[in-house]
């Protein structure tokens, strides 16, 4: 395909100079890895769109609704149409997945999960974790951020436009777009290593779960004032990124307290499912087996069969992550319930 491409930039009747220019560009795309687009025509033509409104075309083929937080407060969530979400995920495949983020991010990343960001918080010796939460993640990620991305990618400034415009909502990431968590992985990929080059100096690990940062360290004299002085740090940074952090969300795990690490626990043994989630499945399959699974959902005035069973495979999977044998027993007792 490369050379398809730039056999047909030598052969065109531009000058020297321009075909350079357009030969560079093409090889400094093809070496990374991500398609060759020169400019708005050819991403029209690519995604089969009709004009070059991308912001309106965004607009017509999404729909957004609110879900309601733990804490009360809603949360909005872009859903976009089939036609949206192909050309999203197009973009996912093509371009971004192609590009290296941090190896201290763990969120949306192969290979990486809620575990792997755990794992990196386990001590034998007595320890601390401090985590903290970043507020409206998403839309606190700006168009010209996106667009700057894609810019240093190598893409043209009218090409890095139109993909931008394509992966966002009036100027801003948004949840429920395929493109948003990776996007955000690149946006924070310079911080990452900033934060991590600030645990290095003080001796302490660092990770981030999308927007769930993390330090820990060994539990010793003046860890106090250490702490202190990350938060300080990491707060200001972020505020330079225009992000803000959720205090409500923001704790210090110390001495033989329980630490939880992206909802997992860490123990100097290793990292373990909170009790909450098997006495919930062990609850839910108990009173299937007694009931029936029509009855249970009749009482408690449920959702739909097929998506309590999707719920209840779900929990399964998420123990099964950090405790394949126990995880696999449970899958086992959901298969065998009566679901006719």
């Amino acid at each position: 395909m490369i050379k398809r491409i730039l056999q047909n930039i030598e052969i065109s009747d531009l000058s020297v100079e321009d075909k350079k220019s357009l030969i560079n560009y093409a090889e400094t795309l093809y070496f990374k890895r991500c398609p060759v687009i020169f400019d708005t025509n050819q991403v029209m033509m690519l995604f089969e769109l009709q004009n070059e409104d991308m912001e309106k075309f965004v607009l017509e083929n999404t729909n957004n609704y609110f879900v309601k937080k733990s804490n009360g407060e809603l949360r909005e969530i872009w859903k976009p149409n089939y036609k949206l979400k192909m050309i999203q995920k197009w973009i996912l495949k093509n371009i971004l997945n192609e590009i290296e983020v941090s190896e201290y991010a763990h969120g949306f990343v192969k290979r990486k999960s809620i575990l792997t960001n755990a794992e990196t918080h386990q001590y034998k010796e007595p320890s601390w974790v401090f985590s903290m939460d970043i507020k409206d993640f998403f839309p606190s990620i700006q168009y010209f951020e996106i667009e700057k991305i894609f810019l240093e990618i190598g893409y043209s400034i009218e090409v890095s436009k139109a993909i931008s415009l394509l992966t966002s909502v009036h100027g801003r990431l948004v949840q429920g777009f395929p493109t948003s968590p990776m996007l955000s992985n690149l946006y924070l990929r310079d911080i990452d290593e900033e934060f991590q080059q600030i645990a290095s100096q003080n001796h302490v690990r660092y990770s981030r779960y999308a927007d769930d940062i993390t330090f820990s360290g060994i539990q010793k004299k003046g860890y106090l004032v250490l702490v202190k002085k990350i938060k300080e740090i990491v707060t200001t940074v972020l505020r330079k990124h225009n992000f803000v952090i959720n205090d409500a969300k923001t704790r210090l795990m110390k001495d033989k307290h329980t630490k939880i690490v992206t909802g997992l626990v860490v123990t100097p043994e290793g990292v373990k499912i909170p009790q909450k989630y098997i006495r919930k499945l062990n609850k839910e399959i108990y009173y299937c087996r007694k009931f029936g699974v029509n009855e249970h959902l009749k009482y408690h005035g449920l959702i739909t069969i097929a998506n309590y069973k999707g719920y209840l495979i779900g929990l399964a999977r998420f123990i099964y992550m950090v405790n394949p044998n126990k995880g696999a027993e449970f899958i086992r007792e959901i298969k065998k319930l009566n679901w006719d």
